[in-house]
Formats: structure tokens, C-alpha cells, sequence
């Protein structure tokens, strides 16, 4: 065990235990552990020195404050937060599954669909935290954790900062991921709830194409495809993509943030109106393949027929008759042992006609 992470144990008191050490946590220390009084796994992130030296304890404690205020189902929440010997720490809910930038390792390109769902909840909870006044700065791939339900979740807002003059950066770092930034992050200028939508419309736009939208060699390369480079609409690169999805693309990547998406909610309903459409185009494309416009009617080959015509034997002979047929009766006539007996009509008396007879014979008589 590191001499950091014995440290952090003895901050923390003896409610929690150190189990690892996670490997790639971005700007900051990252470990499991556990809390015992609570019984749950929990994830403890330390600011590395570097990045703590520039960031004072006031203003480290503020913004801490701001998001442990950020309860949402789509956003990984803070809960507890200390000083490890002038290092800050704060301690987050350990979340079961991957983030987005190890399922793109796996899979760069995911489906439509999945990538809209994955989105519209970002989307969401992006717009909860802006009506906050709190902005992300480093939304990426890394920073959104998914799911094995298929809900994703926003973390490492530890580094968030407020939109209000007060937290303007005196020492001119830039925090956040270069092939993410918006291009008035880049710039240094300050920076809004439309630089998250931008970052989050580069997120979307890899998802969909499986590419790096302003990648380069070295950071200033980054840095001038960011501000300079338009991007290719997502449908020329996946056909799958709807037109009206790279209608929203563009507009979320939009240089001038006066004609971005001007808040998050706006985005989650346009990404929310295209993936119900996209599900009705599914839906009558599935009623078209099963050609449900046409009814057909199947006969059953068990069912007992009266009526059939003899077939012709092989070779041109007559076909043979059936038994109890006549002589000479016509293909397909029925014999006269199959005919349907008919009841004859009841015979007339003739009682009244002989009376009628010697009535007469009198006459002729004389009697």
C-alpha cells in the first residue's frame, strides 16, 4: 500500500478501508474502498500536488459544497469531501460498470439508438447542473459512466467550477481534455453552460462515426482543429445516421456560442425527438417487411374435399373408373352409386277419380 493511500486511511478515520488503486483516473488519485458503517463500495479521489498547488482550499471547499448539492439519477454524487495534508480528497459511490471511453475502445462505433439513449441522459443531467450554475468543463468519454441497464452517468464533477467572476482561473490553467474543449474554452476565454453542449456534441459525433473528430499530433494541432476545422456530417460516415441527427450535431458544434444550443435541455429534447422518431421509422419498417397491409388465407390440406376430377393416368391411358361408375360416363361426372339420393314426391290418391268413373258408367245405364 502506498504511503498516500496510508494516509488517506488515517484522514478518513477507521469507517473505511482502502482495497486499490485505480489505474487511469485521469486528473486525479483514484482508489476503492469501502465503507463500513454505510456497507457499500465507495471510489476516493486525491488532487495530485500539481494540479492541487493551483487550486485554493476555500475555493476547493466551495465548489465542493456547490456539487454535493447535485442529486440526480444521472449524475454520480459527492459524499464526503477533506484536506489530506493541504491535498484535497472527496469520496463518491463506487458505480458497477464502464465508462464510455472503455466501451468505445471496444466498440467505436455504437448504434444509433444507443447512442441517443446514452446522450439524452447526459443531456439531462448536464441541464440540472447548469440551472445550478455549475459547469462540467470536462465532459469526455472518460467522465461518463455506463450502466449495465444502459443508463449513463456524469462523474468528476469534483473539478467543476462556478459560472459567477468569482472563480475566474488566476493562473491561467486549463482544465479539461484539449480534443473535447469548446473552442472559447481553448481560447481561454470564459466559458459557459454552451461549452459542456459542445463537448458533449464531439462526444456524440464519435459515437457515432467511430472517429476522432479534431484529433492531431500535439496539443496546439488539437488546440487549431478545435477553433478552425468544421466537421463532416455524420451521416456521410455512417449511413445509419438520420439527416435530422446531423441537424442537431451541427448545431451543438457551432464555433460562435450565440448559435449553439443555448442550454442543455434544448439538446436533450431535439436527441429525445429523434430517437422517438427513429423508433416509429423502425416500427413501420417491421409492419411493411411483414406485409401487414395484405391479409392471406392458408388452407388446410386436411380438410375433406366432395368434389375432385380424376387425374389423367401416365402415358395418355384413361384414367381408371371408379368403382360402382357406368359405362361411358364422362371424366369428372359423378357416379351414379356417389349421386345424392333424391326423395321422391308422395304419389296423388286416385280414390277420387274412380268415384268419378262409376258415376258415370251409371249414367251410361241408365240406372
Amino acid at each position: 500500500m502506498s504511503s498516500i493511500s496510508e494516509r488517506l486511511l488515517s484522514a478518513l478515520g477507521g469507517s473505511y478501508t482502502i482495497e486499490r488503486e485505480l489505474i487511469g483516473g485521469g486528473m486525479a488519485q483514484v482508489f476503492v474502498g469501502e465503507d463500513h458503517d454505510l456497507g457499500r463500495k465507495v471510489v476516493i479521489k486525491v488532487l495530485p500536488p500539481d494540479l492541487a498547488a493551483t487550486v485554493s482550499a476555500e475555493r476547493f471547499r466551495r465548489e465542493i459544497l456547490t456539487v454535493a448539492r447535485l442529486q440526480h439519477p444521472h449524475i454520480v454524487p459527492i459524499l464526503k469531501a477533506g484536506e489530506l495534508d493541504g491535498i484535497p480528497y472527496f469520496v463518491m459511490p463506487y458505480v458497477d460498470g464502464e465508462s464510455l471511453d472503455v466501451r468505445l475502445r471496444r466498440t467505436p462505433t455504437l448504434g444509433v439508438r444507443e447512442a441517443l439513449g446514452i446522450l439524452k441522459d447526459v443531456a439531462r443531467a448536464l441541464a440540472f447542473a447548469h440551472e445550478r450554475n455549475v459547469v462540467h468543463r470536462d465532459i469526455k468519454p472518460g467522465n461518463i459512466m455506463l450502466l449495465p441497464r444502459g443508463q449513463a452517468k456524469i462523474m468528476d464533477f469534483g473539478i467543476a467550477r462556478m459560472r459567477s467572476d468569482d472563480f475566474k482561473t488566476s493562473t491561467g490553467i486549463v482544465m479539461g481534455t484539449p480534443r473535447f474543449m469548446s473552442p472559447e474554452q481553448v481560447a481561454g476565454d470564459p466559458v459557459d453552460q454552451r461549452s459542456d453542449i459542445f463537448s458533449l456534441g464531439v462526444v456524440l459525433y464519435e459515437m457515432l462515426t467511430g472517429t476522432a473528430l479534431f484529433a492531431g499530433e500535439d496539443t496546439p494541432q488539437i488546440a487549431h482543429n478545435v477553433t478552425n476545422v468544421e466537421h463532416v456530417p455524420p451521416s456521410r460516415l455512417n449511413p445509419e445516421v438520420p439527416s435530422m441527427l446531423d441537424f442537431a450535431v451541427a448545431r451543438a458544434l457551432k464555433k460562435d456560442p450565440a448559435v449553439r444550443y443555448q442550454d442543455a435541455y434544448e439538446f436533450a429534447v431535439d436527441l429525445r425527438t429523434c430517437l422517438a422518431e427513429l423508433r416509429s421509422r423502425e416500427t413501420a419498417a417491421k409492419k411493411d417487411s411483414n406485409g401487414s397491409g395484405t391479409r392471406t388465407l392458408k388452407l388446410d390440406s386436411t380438410a375433406p374435399v366432395r368434389f375432385l376430377r380424376r387425374r389423367a393416368a401416365p402415358g395418355g391411358a384413361k384414367p381408371a373408373r371408379p368403382q360402382g361408375a357406368r359405362r361411358g360416363a364422362a371424366a369428372g361426372e359423378i357416379p351414379a352409386s356417389r349421386q345424392p339420393r333424391r326423395r321422391s314426391a308422395p304419389a296423388l290418391s286416385d280414390e277420387p277419380r274412380r268415384r268419378r268413373g262409376r258415376r258415370l258408367h251409371r249414367f251410361r245405364l241408365g240406372g
